[in-house]
């Protein structure tokens, strides 16, 4: 038998050697590009793989930080810090209140010292109260000449006027001596213009 042929097989030429490159300035001007490009494509991947890393941890760190939100919510809305809230809020006002009260208030001190200097020296007080506009008072005294100094100084006074003895009683028995109970009238604006004046 007749064998054919075979057919010439093509030549194949395999050269590892690096291509030639341009030289001059033109080839290191593009040998500097590839090896910049180079460095800035693995930086590149370095920059991503960082900020990758870096969303993690923060994805991470913003899920800690809800939940510690809601445990400080919690603690916060505790029963306990609302009643202590309440109680502030109640102790608060009732500050305020004094405040005003006391803003207002006419000093009944200034009242006091006023009325003691009026007293003759042998009388003495049983009773003494203060309303806002009118003092009310009980008291004894040994001689009518002291009733009598009593009424004097109430007519003469600018502050406490209009002294009305609604009830005397003689000496008895039982009390040896004279006894009474008497209002008059505070005047508040001589007192008020005392005080600035201070």
């Amino acid at each position: 038998m007749v064998r054919s042929a075979q057919p010439a097989t093509p030549e194949i030429n395999i050269n590892l050697m690096p291509a030639p490159r341009p030289s001059g300035t033109a080839g290191a001007a593009v040998q500097w590009v590839l090896t910049v490009g180079r460095y800035l494509i693995i930086f590149t991947e370095i920059v991503a793989l960082a900020i990758f890393v870096l969303g993690i941890k923060l994805s991470a760190d913003k899920n800690d930080l809800k939940e510690q939100v809601e445990n400080l919510k919690v603690a916060v809305s505790s029963d306990s810090n609302v009643a202590f809230e309440k109680e502030f809020r109640e102790i608060q006002q009732k500050i305020n209140e004094i405040k005003k009260q006391r803003a207002n208030h006419f000093p009944s001190s200034v009242v006091v010292t006023e009325l003691l200097k009026m007293l003759p020296q042998g009388l003495s007080l049983n009773s003494l109260e203060i309303k806002e506009d009118e003092v009310v008072f009980s008291g004894s005294f040994t001689s009518p000449s002291e009733l009598q100094t009593l009424v004097s100084v109430f007519s003469e006074s600018e502050k406490i006027t209009g002294l009305d003895i609604s009830d005397l009683n003689s000496p008895s028995e039982k009390n040896p001596l004279y006894t009474f109970k008497a209002t008059a009238n505070i005047i508040q604006s001589k007192f008020k213009s005392k005080e600035a004046s201070k």
